[in-house]
């Protein structure tokens, strides 16, 4: 009902924009021609009159058409602008506010940081949700660590809508579908809906997400891989070019507080580089 009535009210106003200009340069000039076809005198000045009085309304119409065609243009442009503004800001904030963050990060000791590594990734989590995508609507994201045995990944850090998302463990379709992508290091997959996506069909019957569209982005630093960040939305094709770089970036930042967890030796140890 209210599209209907979006769409009516569209129509009607691209119907006027194109016969209002026609009715205004018409009218006058009808309305002095008139009095041509006439001979009783009085009635050609009244017609003249009524012509001066069409010509008047015609070009104070067009001046208040014209004041609010440019007041509108202002306010959309002062809303632009604020928005811009507010979006900068929200920007530079998350992403000095993780940066200093990551530098507190390096000062401790390397044996208080596995403990503080969950910490930070909750920061990181709440920054994309709620200062880098405050227009994805219900938006949740989520930092996942490889286990120990590369057979899970464990949500470590949550920010946004809804709850802190399950674990991907080996054996199912989207866990194994996930472990070996983190594994590779591949691209960041962004799905604008779930239901056309390639592993969909193998849903569990008990498989209800509440995501629709996502984001993830595996967390790798030296051909080495910590695990992923994702976010998702309810809202099919919710995420932007720019949202992606956002999260990579955001991952990115998740992948220098792991390196400075993990030291070398203990990952080649473990030969966790993947393929």
């Amino acid at each position: 009902m209210g599209q209907q009535q979006e769409r009516r009210g569209t129509r009607a106003g691209r119907v006027g924009a194109v016969a209002w200009p026609i009715l205004v340069a018409a009218a006058p000039t009808a309305a002095f021609q008139l009095p041509n076809l006439v001979t009783g005198t009085a009635v050609r000045v009244w017609l003249v009159a009524f012509g001066l009085v069409v010509l008047v309304a015609a070009v104070l119409t067009q001046v208040v058409r014209a004041r609010r065609t440019e007041a509108g243009r202002l306010a959309a442009e002062e809303s632009a602008a604020h928005v811009e503004r507010e979006q900068s800001t929200a920007v530079r904030y998350a992403f000095t506010q993780i940066a200093s963050r990551l530098v507190r990060f390096t000062e401790l000791p390397r044996r208080d940081r596995r403990s503080e590594l969950p910490w930070f990734a909750d920061r990181v989590a709440v920054a994309l949700a709620f200062y880098l995508l405050p227009g994805v609507p219900d938006v949740r994201a989520n930092v996942y660590q490889l286990s120990g045995d590369l057979a899970a990944l464990e949500p470590i850090g949550h920010g946004g809508a809804g709850d802190t998302a399950g674990v991907f463990r080996a054996g199912t379709p989207y866990g194994d579908r996930n472990l070996e992508w983190v594994l590779v290091g591949g691209a960041p997959r962004v799905v604008g809906d779930r239901a056309a996506d390639v592993d969909a069909d193998q849903d569990l019957p008990d498989f209800a997400p509440r995501y629709t569209s996502y984001v993830s982005v595996v967390i790798r630093s030296d051909e080495y891989s910590f695990g992923m960040l994702t976010v998702d939305s309810p809202v099919p094709d919710a995420f932007t070019e720019l949202d992606t770089k956002n999260v990579a970036m955001m991952a990115s930042f998740l992948a220098v507080a792991f390196s400075l967890t993990y030291s070398y030796p203990e990952r080649d140890r473990r030969s966790r580089k993947g393929p």
